[in-house]
């Protein structure tokens, strides 16, 4: 693939990145306005003073309405009277009379016992006897009333006032003439004539009920708009609650009513979210270009920014908003400034504080919040080296989240005894959670091949097994490596770039060496010189082998990504020189193949590469000098600094001349000191 097509679908993988986290952001915010509304009852109110935005009904709870349709459910039942059975029964008993009159004589006991029965009936009847099933039906509820219509009036009644066929003929015996025989009643089957004449009407008593369900009232009362709902401090009441929770029904209804009201939040959430990515993409281009260059920081970036604003969504959806400020936040702006700089690790942490802040129930406190406290991360922990200052970090970043919290607190007319004093047990979490960026960046060097301060502190201590390795087999490679360590710490620290990784790249640049070191010349015994046995295609083979050697060996050690770049760069595709120009000389007539003689590259591209390619070069030609003076050094400087600029292998890295002039001028310095001439000290005369 070429380097045209290779830029193509780098661009492509970069922006369908931003895309891609764009559209995850958006897809995995709340689909619905956030419910401000996380309370406990019988707790202080966490948030600002609420008032009613608009007019809004006060909701019954779903345990009222239940009680409610229970109570119409069990609420007494609508019974009919049929006057008409009475009527047909007294016929009934009168025909029984006239019978038996017609067939012998009815003495004068059976008539006054009669007369009694018929008025006795009359008044039972007229209060009505119901069958014992129907009785059932009747006391099903607790103040056995029932809804009774008579003569189409429909009016309560109580079951305690109808007979059942049992009882009304209780009744007549119960008041039974003491001077007339009661055998009478049984003799003439009077139970026969006791007919219940009140009816249970369950056609009437279902469809009044149903009528009665439906019409149930959801709300009871209403709320103003501008109404003062509830205040920050305030304890939240069952009626407080159900205010609430009133307010969040009625916004739902409001968001849920056309698509234009669901798909508004939707729309300037989207636009909100766009155009801060879009501001992050832009200050990648514009301002960090060496990141927006590299696939595997922007994959890291935007899984930072995607990963804390999903965190956030997925709190605030499943559980307390208030666990929100669980989540270490600083932890952002910890790993960016460690492995990048400080103004992009704020950059992304403002991208990401203002996307999240759509969805908590305070956004102008989380802001202020989580923006202080990522300011204090970057002002405390500029270059993270020690555990030590990862855990003094946490602790400043643990008070200023207290004590921003309870300024903000009290700045909402609320005393020091309303706040909400659980929200400093979630920043202690959030402060030990914090205590986790070493494990962290750990997992993110392995992952996408980064390197850290704490990472470059431990490859720095030449107690190395690699280390000892190469002072042990190429000892004068190994004081080589150190004096352009030591070289390449003192042009970084002028010219701005980054002396820890520097030092560590120029220690290693030359592990290559350990396969064959005495074909090195720091390495070789005077007068031994195995080259001399070799032709210069052998020789330079060998030479530019020690770059493909060492990418090996680093590998083999678990040396990261950036410091086996140090070993590709330090030669580029610079020509070995010796044995070229000798390979020239003994072959005149013939067209050489430069190629055979070319380090494998490629050239540095960035200024930590290339300072570690001019002290090498320098540092290695030093040795050769004839003559230690100032001006053969500033010479051999001059020389090479100047030939790597004119053969163009200093190009793709971002050092300007005026850094290349102060990088010369630090090279003679200490060249000089190093190769200084002595005073001779004068012997003692005997």
């Amino acid at each position: 693939m070429s380097k045209k097509t290779q830029k193509i679908w780098d661009e492509i993988y970069k922006n369908g990145l931003f895309i891609i986290s764009i559209v995850v952001i958006i897809l995995l915010l709340p689909s619905t306005s956030l419910d401000p509304f996380q309370f406990e009852i019988g707790k202080p109110w966490q948030n600002d003073l609420l008032t009613a935005p608009y007019d809004f009904p006060i909701y019954k709870t779903s345990n009222e309405l239940d009680i409610e349709r229970k109570r119409i459910e069990t609420s007494a039942s609508y019974f009919e009277y049929d006057s008409t059975v009475y009527y047909s029964e007294i016929e009934n008993l009168t025909n029984l009379e006239n019978k038996l009159r017609s067939e012998y004589t009815i003495t004068k006991d059976d008539s006054i016992s009669l007369r009694y029965t018929k008025m006795k009936l009359k008044e039972i009847y007229r209060r009505g006897i119901i069958s014992v099933n129907d009785l059932k039906i009747a006391t099903a509820y607790k103040d056995s009333s029932i809804m009774l219509k008579q003569n189409k009036i429909t009016a309560p009644s109580s079951v305690k006032l109808l007979y059942t066929p049992s009882s009304a003929m209780n009744e007549i015996r119960k008041d039974f003439p003491s001077n007339l025989n009661a055998n009478w009643l049984t003799n003439w089957k009077i139970e026969s004539y006791i007919t219940p004449n009140v009816f249970y009407d369950a056609t009437t008593t279902n469809l009044i009920k149903t009528e009665r369900i439906n019409n149930i009232s959801i709300s009871e009362g209403m709320i103003q708009i501008g109404e003062r709902i509830i205040d920050r401090g305030d304890i939240v009441t069952e009626e407080k609650a159900k205010i609430l929770n009133s307010l969040t029904k009625e916004k739902e209804i409001k968001q849920g009513q056309t698509f234009n009201e669901r798909s508004k939040l939707l729309i300037g959430r989207s636009l909100i979210i766009l155009c801060l990515m879009i501001l992050f993409y832009v200050y990648l281009r514009l301002f960090r270009k060496q990141f927006y260059n590299s696939k595997r920081i922007v994959t890291l970036l935007l899984m930072m920014i995607v990963g804390f604003c999903v965190a956030t969504s997925l709190i605030i959806t499943h559980t307390s908003a208030s666990l929100v400020y669980v989540i270490p936040f600083a932890l952002l702006p910890i790993i960016i400034s460690t492995f990048f700089d400080t103004r992009t690790a704020l950059y992304a942490n403002y991208i990401t504080i203002f996307i999240s802040s759509l969805v908590v129930p305070s956004p102008f406190e989380f802001v202020l919040l989580q923006a202080t406290a990522g300011m204090v991360t970057i002002s405390s922990l500029r270059d993270l080296s020690q555990r030590s200052q990862l855990i003094r970090t946490a602790i400043i970043i643990f008070f200023t989240y207290c004590l921003f919290f309870l300024g903000y607190g009290l700045t909402s007319d609320s005393s020091i005894f309303e706040v909400n004093w659980i929200t400093f047990v979630f920043f202690l979490i959030n402060g030990i959670l914090l205590l986790f960026a070493y494990p962290f960046i750990y997992i993110i060097e392995q992952i996408f091949g980064f390197i850290s301060n704490v990472r470059l502190i431990e490859l720095s201590d030449i107690n190395t097994p690699l280390m000892r390795k190469l002072s042990e087999t190429a000892p004068g490679t190994f004081q080589h490596c150190t004096q352009v360590s030591n070289l390449a710490v003192e042009i970084a620290n002028k010219i701005g770039a980054n002396p820890l990784l520097a030092r560590v790249g120029a220690l290693y640049h030359d592990v290559g060496k350990i396969n064959s070191p005495a074909f090195f010349i720091e390495n070789q015994a005077k007068g031994i010189n195995p080259h001399d046995k070799l032709n210069s295609e052998e020789s330079s083979m060998i030479i530019t082998n020690h770059v493909k050697d060492g990418v090996k060996i680093g590998k083999e050690y678990g040396l990261p990504k950036s410091i086996i770049e140090f070993i590709e760069t330090h030669h580029g595709r610079s020509v070995t020189r010796y044995f070229y120009n000798k390979y020239v000389n003994d072959h005149p007539d013939e067209e050489v193949d430069i190629n055979k003689f070319t380090y494998m590259g490629p050239n540095p591209y960035t200024k930590e590469q290339a300072i570690v390619m001019i002290c090498d070069a320098v540092e290695a030609a030093s040795r050769s000098l004839p003559e230690y003076n100032d001006e053969s050094i500033n010479k051999l400087v001059d020389k090479i600094v100047d030939t790597q600029v004119l053969e163009h292998y200093l190009d793709r890295a971002p050092i300007t001349l005026k850094e290349l002039g102060e990088a010369k001028n630090i090279l003679k310095e200490k060249l000089k000191n190093i190769y200084h001439t002595r005073i001779a000290y004068p012997e003692l005369k005997k």
